[in-house]
């Protein structure tokens, strides 16, 4: 799964990480992306991110006692990407990836036959700006089979990028 979070915008976000933390060893994470939202339109927070797996570090020794699963601090440091600080669509096109639509792309063009989940957080840019260079850079043949894999559910509409993407991929999996 990759998660996409506009973190510090409200606590929801910052407390369903601490539940996403105390199960991954059940989940398989990919990323955790700090995007912006309609409520935070002009900067991300990954730092806060990164606080939270500073206190999951804290009791990372306990967890492992009951399961050998569990991703260290330093494991989950290096699946923390930015997201673009611009809000929606504005904040996407030729020169606009970020660490985070690059590493959805990455995980889209692994040879890997399930599926990636998308759960948004916060606003959906950056996986609009993943589905844009996407959609640049392969036939639209190659273009389909890739977006095939993509299951996206959203807490809401949290930027204009969740109705461009419904109206541009309408075949993508999206709740």
């Amino acid at each position: 799964a990759i998660i996409l979070a506009d973190i510090e915008n409200e606590p929801d976000d910052s407390q369903s990480l601490v539940r996403l933390l105390l199960y991954n060893n059940e989940i398989d994470i990919k990323a955790i992306v700090a995007t912006t939202s309609t409520h935070m339109r002009t900067r991300t927070a990954s730092g806060t991110i990164h606080r939270i797996i500073d206190a999951y570090d804290k009791v990372y020794n306990n967890l492992r006692q009951h399961d050998d699963k569990y991703l260290s601090a330093n494991v989950l440091h290096g699946l923390v990407y930015k997201g673009q600080e611009s809000y929606g669509m504005a904040g996407t096109g030729e020169t606009k990836t970020s660490e985070g639509s690059e590493k959805i792309v990455n995980e889209l063009l692994k040879e890997d036959k399930r599926p990636l989940w998308v759960c948004a957080w916060g606003g959906v840019n950056t996986l609009a700006q993943a589905l844009i260079t996407l959609r640049t850079n392969m036939s639209a043949s190659d273009l389909t089979s890739v977006i095939s894999k993509l299951r996206v559910y959203t807490i809401s509409d949290q930027d204009d990028s969740g109705q461009w993407i419904r109206r541009e991929f309408p075949s993508i999996f999206y709740i």
